[in-house]
């Protein structure tokens, strides 16, 4: 059976299934530790590894549960992503400035966006969202100028 992204977010948003991903990939612990270490119960536990094994991203194999090749790449994704919410987050304040702020040209946006923002991975995100709404506006003013006046006989 083929696992869809539904599944696969479902179960790695679970917040224990998430933690029990987390402890399989960082230590090749076993069943009884996990569930002391995350204090969980046994059927919190099973329940979250059963969503796991469902989903493809954990398997049992000699005694022990370990991430599939499809858990590791998945694992690695969720990493990546926590990584970018955390800078978010970090960055709030800074963005719904920015969100409050018109300014009149690009240059003073990006003059803006560079000096509240740090991180470079969210100045590139924040202006080539500018650049790509540039592209789309240009876009329409060009149709609207191509466009023929059609006079209504009616």
């Amino acid at each position: 059976m083929l696992t869809s992204k539904l599944s696969i977010l479902g179960a790695i948003s679970d917040n224990r299934a998430s933690n029990i991903l987390k402890s399989i990939a960082s230590a090749d612990s076993n069943s009884d530790i996990l569930i002391t270490e995350l204090k969980l119960t046994r059927k919190q536990y099973y329940s979250s590894m059963s969503g796991l094994i469902k989903a493809g991203l954990v398997k049992r194999q000699r005694g022990r549960y370990l991430l599939t090749a499809f858990g590791k790449v998945i694992y690695s994704a969720q990493k990546s992503l926590e990584a970018k919410i955390e800078s978010a987050l970090n960055n709030y304040w800074k963005l719904k400035a920015i969100d409050s702020l018109e300014m009149p040209s690009r240059e003073e946006n990006d003059k803006v966006i560079s000096m509240l923002i740090d991180n470079q991975e969210i100045k590139d995100i924040l202006i080539k969202d500018l650049l790509s709404s540039d592209a789309v506006k240009e876009k329409s003013r060009d149709m609207e100028r191509t466009l023929v006046t059609v006079p209504n006989f009616l």
